[in-house]
């Protein structure tokens, strides 16, 4: 036992030289901050890793984000609760600066899998995981909720997604990462002063969309959904229809407001 914590430590102590890792802070206030946060998996894999902030404090509970499939949204997210975890197990962490204060659990709500043997569909999953997170988290829990609602219809999904956000605000009060396309989500933060919208840039060129990977305060303006499309490769016909279809229901939601 003492070997294999011996081991564990020296491993710790390696990936800190070799990945430029830094020593962890932890305070009795109500936070989290981190500076130029990375993900320790996903930047070994890459030339050039975009580093990030992310900051919680009493007055900022929920951060939700917004932006592209493929944008970072998710790298965002589990960089940010494996920073924590890291700091927690003794080990430095991939970050410029970390400071923590009291944190007694990370929920994570995070992919899309179902559990047939079992008889749950993917979106019974999805609320199962939904409902552990809401009857467990406090508010001194780190949350990440990837993507919530997608599975019924576009009503319901939204309304879930909102009540689901409102209750963790209200009732949880924990520190929150919540990532969503719906982008009604977004006026929760004329609600709650807790919640700061923020969003993984992107921009068009040349009828293409770049992921620029990185996070900036605000919703984000589209989702770039066609565009995502069309880079994995969906034929330019079916492209076209969604576009004309797209302007259509668009111009239905703007008539009926």
């Amino acid at each position: 036992r003492a070997i294999a914590e011996l081991d564990g430590l020296a491993a710790f102590a390696e990936a800190a030289v070799r990945h430029d890792y830094r020593q962890p802070e932890f305070c009795n206030e109500a936070t989290i901050e981190i500076d130029g946060g990375r993900h320790p998996v996903v930047e070994r894999q890459i030339d050039s890793f975009i580093a990030n902030d992310t900051r919680l404090s009493p007055a900022r509970r929920m951060l939700l984000i917004t932006g592209p499939n493929m944008g970072g949204k998710s790298t965002y997210m589990r960089q940010a609760a494996l920073i924590v975890l890291l700091a927690h197990c003794g080990s430095f962490v991939p970050a410029a600066r970390c400071r923590l204060g009291p944190i007694d659990a990370i929920y994570t709500r995070i992919g899309a899998s179902d559990d047939l043997a079992s008889g749950r569909s993917t979106f019974m999953v999805e609320m199962t995981e939904a409902a552990a997170i809401l009857n467990g988290a406090t508010d001194k829990s780190l949350v990440l909720m990837d993507e919530i609602g997608r599975g019924p219809s576009t009503f319901d999904g939204v309304a879930l997604a909102f009540a689901i956000a409102r209750h963790l605000i209200e009732k949880n009060r924990a520190w929150t990462l919540f990532s969503t396309h719906y982008f009604e989500l977004t006026r929760l933060a004329e609600e709650f002063a807790q919640l700061a919208n923020v969003h993984l840039a992107a921009i068009e060129h040349q009828h293409s969309i770049v992921f620029l990977h990185s996070v900036n305060e605000g919703a984000a303006s589209q989702s770039y959904g066609l565009q995502v499309a069309a880079l994995a490769g969906v034929p330019n016909s079916v492209i076209r229809a969604a576009k004309k279809q797209l302007l259509k229901l668009e111009q239905n939601s703007a008539a009926q407001n």
